[in-house]
């Protein structure tokens, strides 16, 4: 397994390629493949037991797609994408020179992401393009100002990232993203009160995240949607607008519409300071 990703992150890639997503090609792994058929086999055995579960695979790609959606609507040509892991959104995205796309992640992930591009020609040839920065640095204490064009808007993206982070570590960066002023931020966080129990699989997979994170596992708590929105208008944004897959799937032309995922992403704006 590649010490330096987690579970969640080798799944991910993996369900971006199933999705025929561009760019997931070419972070594709064996790795990402064997754990993405692990993980479908243990939660195909689990929904035996609950037939109206939607699959993991099809949630993930309704979050990714939703954003995707969010991103080619925005005007903005800076985007700063948090915690990017092995997302295949700047490799799609930079192929538009008019986009300036920041990848901020862990180092050693960076190093990985990099080692992936690096084996086809095709990758070498996002890694050359001048509007694509990969960046190595922690995003609760990086300066996130430093890649943006002064002055300009900026389209933040946290996917995946706000599971992991207790209430207080969230409030936190969301009152750093907003201070940075003529920003959009989005990101998605299920609230946990609208998820059923784990059971056994999803307490399985919670051990192996922590395994492969250094002990850092899903982080859970009681605030609603409205809750959350409130504390985002506290941390300085203007507009909070929460958009859910089950209600936008058709609207939105998702991939596999009639699957009622029920992801929630957070739409949020904080004006010129």
């Amino acid at each position: 397994m590649a010490g330096d990703l987690s579970v969640t992150a080798l799944y991910t890639s993996q369900v971006w390629a199933w999705g025929g997503l561009a760019g997931a090609d070419l972070l594709a792994t064996v790795d990402g493949k064997r754990v993405f058929d692990v993980t479908n086999a243990a939660l195909g055995a689990a929904s035996v037991f609950k037939r109206d579960a939607v699959p993991l695979r099809y949630a993930l790609l309704h979050r990714h797609a939703m954003i995707d959606h969010l991103l080619r609507g925005a005007p903005t040509t800076d985007v700063l994408e948090l915690a990017a892991g092995l997302s295949r959104r700047g490799a799609a995205f930079s192929a538009d020179p008019v986009r300036r796309y920041t990848e901020v992640d862990l180092p050693a992930v960076i190093a990985k992401k990099r080692e992936l591009l690096a084996r086809t020609d095709a990758g070498v040839a996002v890694l050359a393009r001048p509007n694509l920065a990969l960046v190595g640095a922690d995003v609760e204490t990086a300066a996130l100002g430093t890649w943006r064009t002064p002055g300009a808007p900026l389209f933040v993206i946290a996917e995946g990232l706000m599971v992991y982070l207790q209430a207080p570590a969230q409030r936190q960066l969301w009152a750093k993203v907003a201070a940075l002023g003529n920003v959009r931020f989005v990101f998605d966080l299920v609230p946990w009160c609208e998820q059923p129990p784990p059971g056994a699989v999803g307490a399985a997979l919670d051990k192996a995240m922590k395994r492969f994170t250094g002990g850092r596992g899903f982080e859970r708590d009681t605030r609603t949607r409205a809750d959350m929105r409130a504390e985002l208008l506290a941390a300085g944004f203007a507009k909070v607008d929460v958009h859910d897959s089950a209600e936008l799937a058709r609207v939105w032309n998702l991939p596999y519409p009639e699957k009622r995922t029920g992801q929630v992403i957070f739409d949020c704006t904080a004006p010129v300071t």
